[in-house]
């Protein structure tokens, strides 16, 4: 077996595995703990092998791949880095069929809530229209995607609600903004235009 297979598997089931968290936490979440072994070990097994070659042997393509491997490691799985490229390319994987929801919502063609396209979404209008794609939770714990065109949603970030004695007191704008969708916003990060993924509790 060539010496760069094993390394080369290693970081590619890495990448796939942060990428593509969401996918995986959805479909294989009993299996979750099982996999991050399963890399951990077979890149530890690499990074030996690695070690190895370059004592015999100097050579440099295996200390690329030892660099390589420790680096991806080292990022995927000491921040989020990765994990959020992940759910930026599922947005715009999906942004197309969210913007012909809203598009459809704006028309008054589909009804403020349901499934379209086969994506489930909801809408509010008082006092704002926003729309919002859930992709994982259970009731009002939940993340997803929203649509604000006010980009009012931003202003969650100035606290966090979860901690209520810290953070502007008697805001009743910034209060509302809280309670959209019926959970208690507490992050929103902005993916550009009117687009936003939140986080309720």
């Amino acid at each position: 077996m060539n010496l760069f297979i094993l390394p080369a598997s290693c970081v590619l089931f890495i990448l796939l595995r942060f990428l593509f968290h969401h996918e995986l936490i959805i479909s294989l979440w009993i299996l979750v703990w099982g996999i991050d072994a399963l890399i951990i070990v077979l890149s530890i097994i690499s990074i030996i092998q690695l070690i190895g070659t370059i004592r015999k042997k100097s050579n440099k393509l295996a200390g690329i791949f030892l660099c390589t491997l420790i680096a991806i490691g080292s990022v995927s799985y000491s921040t989020n880095f990765v994990k959020d490229l992940g759910l930026k390319l599922r947005f715009h994987r999906l942004k197309p069929k969210y913007s012909e929801i809203v598009k459809n919502l704006n028309s008054e063609t589909i009804p403020l809530e349901g499934t379209h396209l086969g994506i489930n979404y909801k809408s509010e209008t008082d006092p704002i229209f926003r729309v919002s794609f859930s992709w994982d939770g259970i009731t009002d714990n939940w993340y997803g995607i929203v649509y604000d065109p006010s980009g009012k949603i931003m202003r969650c970030n100035e606290s966090d609600p979860r901690f209520p004695d810290k953070g502007p007191k008697d805001d009743v704008e910034l209060g509302n903004i809280r309670m959209i969708f019926g959970g208690l916003l507490y992050k929103a990060d902005r993916l550009g235009g009117h687009w936003y993924l939140c986080w309720f509790t």
